[in-house]
């Protein structure tokens, strides 16, 4: 028995610029009949978390998660601008950090809900050259720029708690260990 879910009828129930919401009839693998509610990016591309190194330090952003009624301690990220994933990292960091890429490099990739989100995301490590600018990009209410250990700190007590930059994280360790000649 394959453990695969197959979608029957598609069907769209809500739409913006940025997510289109599926409501989808499926088949279970045992034969059942069923629904699974399903988000999907509404532009082609895959979405990007930038992990972003200046002079030692990683940028961090703060910004208002109106789903959690909370702000969020975060490395940058945003939807697609179009297919190639490093533009759509050069697009956001320079809204939401004010900095231009000197090189980039991506270490992977994240399904950050894959029983709800049809959605991969690029984790792309960057290198930034010149001063940063501060944001532009009404989102962001601060950037903040940390040492390695701060952010390990951040991590520990709690303050970052946001699965992308978890996860990031967790691609960027692995990153560090690997040998030069495999990078």
């Amino acid at each position: 028995m394959s453990d695969e879910i197959r979608r029957t009828e598609e069907r769209l129930v809500y739409a913006n610029p940025y997510v289109r919401v599926f409501d989808d009839s499926v088949r279970f693998p045992d034969g059942r009949a069923g629904t699974y509610v399903r988000i999907a990016s509404a532009t082609p591309g895959e979405g990007a978390v930038i992990i972003a190194h200046y002079r030692g330090r990683y940028a961090l952003v703060r910004t208002w998660r109106y789903a959690l009624g909370q702000a969020q301690l975060a490395f940058p990220r945003g939807f697609a601008h179009g297919t190639d994933v490093l533009q759509t990292a050069r697009n956001e960091l320079f809204e939401e950090v004010g900095a231009t890429v000197t090189a980039a490099e991506v270490l992977g990739y994240v399904t950050p809900d894959s029983g709800l989100l049809a959605q991969r995301v690029a984790v792309v490590l960057v290198d930034i050259e010149d001063e940063p600018t501060g944001p532009h990009d009404s989102e962001v209410s601060n950037v903040t720029w940390v040492s390695p250990e701060e952010l390990i700190s951040l991590v520990a007590d709690g303050t970052i708690e946001d699965g992308f930059t978890l996860a990031a994280m967790a691609l960027h360790a692995v990153h560090l260990q690997r040998p030069a000649e495999e990078k």
